[in-house]
């Protein structure tokens, strides 16, 4: 049988044909360009409207509140109590200003133009309009003057019939503007992340309709161009690249039909064929005709199935999406439903979710592994559904800390599933050359979500609730699950599994992590640079930055812009950092360098208490983040190189996410342990300092390495 007949779920040698790069391409630069001019075009109406709509709404509120302040002050009268003598009146407006945060002062005078009763910030321009308020109209209505520092509000006062003085309630001027600045940012967010959430759901799609079918078509034309005729495409579309599919495909249709009638008019079965005991003569003819043009395949004419990497895009988008939607605000939460746990400071506990979610979540990948192996990743990723959906719905009625721990560890398990079965689906329907340019896909792809969810997350925490946003990703991860059981296929064995793991002979896994742990670069490289990268990740970015922030004044919003920064970096020079590791003779320097950047990052601002150190500090540590986890990977398997061979790539790679995710969750614990010490700043200082030297440590050991190793003839 000709041994050209390649396997149905076998990918194209050629990734995507020129052609099809060149549409993406060109795709891509269009959407996004027609992306942003309508998402700044909604962004400049937005913000004219809000303008135009919320002073009017500001007065409306000054009138409401000038209204309620002298009902109560006619109840105070109509008992007798003297107008300039009411007792807790100044408490009393002080307590209507600190509940509305546009409010600068409620001040009360009598007919005298006296000032009786006051409350907020008096300045001298106000204290002036008290003394000689405007000339009230005719009419009892309101009169509005705009002075320095505030808007103020003038409603009289009429007791029986009598105008015994005036209400002046001042909204502040700097409000209207801050609040044009938040939805500015806001909008400013949303536009970023509706640019990310295209470009990711066009380029699946692209992937899907566009380049998926010419990519089938190209390769029906190579397996037919070798005289490979085994296969058929099923495409129904009515465009160009489906009429030339029907055709070729009916041809080899055709052909199968003309051979069978052949041989029925022969009396030669093709069983007959397929065998070598085969007649001679006419049948030995027609044997090698079937064998040269695949027309005596067992299985026959079967449609070309072609599973693509791409599927897992926009499921994996969206469910990222959905869990990364808490990250700006998770400590706040656990803040504001902090119940005392015995033994443990609330620092410790505020920290304990994130704490439990990285415990579940580091052994429970290793495992997830095997059940995609066993399983198949599309019913994996459904399965992982089941645990993460339950999980964000039993936060969002999670009332104390004990409920959110055990909600956020059962989240965690479906997000292992979830993620590892994409990665699995990546690896097995990716080619060995194809394989490389996938995982840095996949890892992009978390990553956007990541900045998205982060971002759009404390946006809607700030609007609508903490709790509803929880129920918000439980719809999201279902949506996901729809999605991906449209798109994902269950056989998901593809050749770059077969054709690299039948190579790795079969280890325990106690004798892995000997023969792996045994390695002491790799262990320094995971103590010295590894481990602290991920540690300022969980204990700075996750737990210290929130909680820092939200002590300086910064809203839910504010936090998740500033976080969004990190992860906008990494998505933006993520592709300069794969081209920088693949140098590898620098791998280690660049490693080490940018460990020691990123430390450099928390020592600079620790002590700079404000929002713009936090600010600085969350840019410095994207940008060495960005440039340098991606090479983190490819030196961590330079390193083991000798390892490799006796335990397999993938085993190496568990091993190092298994320790990032440990370290960094001893790593949390410790930071909130020196919270009740030294305070934050302090804390995010002593965190630098001891990243700083740890990435010292390990440039010594690796220039002492690469001098032994020169100086020995190995390179």
């Amino acid at each position: 049988m000709n041994s050209s007949v390649d396997s149905l779920n076998t990918p194209p040698s050629q990734p995507e044909t020129g052609y099809a790069y060149r549409v993406t391409r060109r795709l891509i630069v269009l959407i996004t360009a027609v992306m942003v001019l309508l998402s700044l075009a909604v962004a400049v109406l937005t913000l004219n409207e809000f303008n135009r709509l919320l002073t009017p709404e500001l007065g409306n509120k000054a009138r409401m509140i000038g209204r309620v302040v002298e009902a109560d002050l006619k109840n105070a009268l109509s008992y007798g109590i003297p107008f300039e003598a009411v007792y807790g009146a100044d408490t009393y407006l002080q307590d209507i200003v600190d509940d509305h945060d546009e409010l600068t002062y409620v001040a009360i005078v009598d007919a005298d133009k006296r000032l009786l009763y006051q409350s907020g910030s008096i300045a001298d321009s106000v204290a002036r309009l008290l003394r000689e308020p405007p000339q009230l109209p005719a009419r009892i209505e309101e009169t509005i003057t705009e002075l320095d520092i505030a808007i103020d509000h003038i409603a009289p006062i009429v007791f029986d019939g009598v105008e015994i003085g005036s209400i002046h309630v001042g909204i502040d001027r700097q409000f209207v503007q801050r609040q044009l600045e938040d939805i500015l940012f806001d909008i400013v967010v949303i536009l970023v992340a509706a640019v990310l959430v295209t470009l990711e759901v066009m380029l699946a799609l692209l992937l899907v309709y566009g380049t998926g079918p010419i990519q089938r078509l190209n390769l029906l034309l190579d397996q037919q161009s070798r005289g490979d005729f085994t296969h058929v495409l099923n495409m129904r579309m009515g465009d160009t690249v489906s009429r030339a599919a029907r055709q070729l495909s009916n041809e080899a249709r055709k052909l199968h039909s003309n051979f069978i009638n052949v041989c029925t008019r022969l009396g030669i079965t093709l069983n007959a064929l397929r065998v070598e005991t085969s007649p001679g003569g006419t049948g030995a003819r027609l044997r090698m005709v079937g064998n040269r043009f695949g027309l005596l395949t067992k299985a026959g004419l079967t449609p070309l199935r072609q599973t693509e990497a791409g599927n897992v895009r926009i499921p994996l988008f969206i469910f990222a999406f959905a869990e990364e939607l808490q990250k700006s605000f998770l400590p706040l939460f656990v803040r504001e439903i902090y119940t005392p746990i015995p033994w443990l400071s609330e620092s410790v506990v505020i920290g304990l979710p994130i704490v439990i979610y990285l415990g579940i979540l580091a052994i429970a990948s290793p495992f997830a592994g095997g059940w995609a192996e066993r399983y198949g990743s599309r019913r994996l990723f459904l399965a992982g559904l089941v645990p993460s959906v339950a999980g964000f719905l039993g936060c969002a009625v999670a009332g104390n800390i004990e409920e959110l721990m055990l909600w956020r560890g059962i989240t965690a398990l479906g997000y292992a599933m979830v993620t590892i079965s994409c990665q699995d689906y990546v690896i097995a329907n990716s080619t060995a050359k194809s394989l490389s340019k996938n995982l840095i896909a996949f890892v992009g792809i978390i990553m956007s979500a990541t900045m998205c969810g982060t971002a759009i997350g404390g946006i809607l925490a700030d609007r609508m609730g903490y709790h509803a946003v929880f129920a918000i990703a439980a719809l999201l991860a279902l949506f996901a699950g729809a999605v991906a059981a449209g798109m994902l296929t269950n056989d998901n064995r593809g050749l770059f599994r077969s054709a690299v793991d039948s190579e790795v002979p079969a280890v325990s896994r106690l004798r892995s992590a000997a023969i792996v742990l045994s390695n002491l670069r790799f262990v320094l490289f995971l103590l010295s640079v590894a481990i602290p990268a991920n540690v300022i990740v969980a204990a700075y970015l996750w737990y210290l930055a929130p909680l820092y922030l939200s002590d300086l004044g910064a809203t839910t919003s504010e936090i998740a812009r500033v976080i969004m920064i990190y992860y906008l970096l990494i998505v933006l020079l993520s592709p300069l950092a794969s081209r920088i590791s693949d140098r590898s003779d620098w791998l280690g320097w660049f490693v080490g360098l940018g460990s020691l950047f990123s430390a450099g990052g928390l020592i600079g601002f620790y002590d700079w208490q404000s929002i713009w150190a936090v600010v600085l500090t969350v840019a410095v540590l994207g940008v060495a983040h960005a440039l340098t986890r991606g090479a983190q990977i490819p030196l961590a398997l330079e390193i083991c190189s000798r390892e490799i061979p006796i335990v397999g790539r993938n085993t190496v790679l568990s091993f190092l996410r298994f320790l990032e995710r440990t370290g960094s969750m001893l790593g949390l614990l410790l930071a909130a342990m020196l919270i009740e010490v030294y305070g934050y700043a302090g804390t995010i200082g002593i965190t630098g300092a001891l990243v700083s030297g740890s990435a010292f440590l390990f440039l010594i050991f690796h220039v002492a390495n690469r001098r032994s190793t020169v100086g020995s003839g190995l390179e």
